[in-house]
């Protein structure tokens, strides 16, 4: 009888106990939930190195050159290729092209841009610093900052 009476006791109480600890299970249980994720965000991101992730800041001439107006853009990319666009009396003119460069010219192969033959050729001196590319064609500067 004794037994019993303790197993009803000893029922009641941790049954009360667990009621009243409950929420705070709850809230220690959802506060290691998110330290776990956490350590685990913080164990990606070493392991991953997301620095190493992200696309390389372009050398060089590569990447995309707008000038201050917008008329003029022009886009070098790793391969060869090339992309050049220039609005003209309200309209725009332009297409593929593809690029070698040296030390202070471009020589841009023009590929059907409108010019009076299917293939031409230009060559553009240039000055770079940093963001900021400076073309000169035919005696003609054009200042292009870099587009992010």
């Amino acid at each position: 009888m004794r037994i019993r009476l303790f197993r009803l006791v000893l029922h009641r109480h941790s049954r009360d106990y667990i009621r009243q600890m409950q929420p705070r299970l709850v809230r220690s249980g959802a506060s290691l939930a998110i330290a776990v994720i956490l350590a685990l965000v913080a164990l990606c991101l070493n392991a991953c190195n997301p620095a190493s992730m992200l696309a390389p800041r372009p050398h060089g001439i590569e990447g995309k050159w707008r000038s201050a107006d917008g008329s003029y853009v022009v886009e070098f990319l790793p391969t060869g290729s090339c992309s050049a666009k220039m609005r003209m009396q309200g309209r725009e003119v332009g297409g593929p092209c593809t690029y070698t460069v040296d030390e202070d010219k471009i020589l841009l192969h023009y590929q059907g841009m409108g010019s009076n033959s299917q293939n031409s050729t230009a060559t553009w001196n240039y000055k770079l610093d940093g963001d900021n590319l400076t073309v000169s064609v035919f005696g003609n500067s054009l200042a292009l900052k870099r587009v992010p």
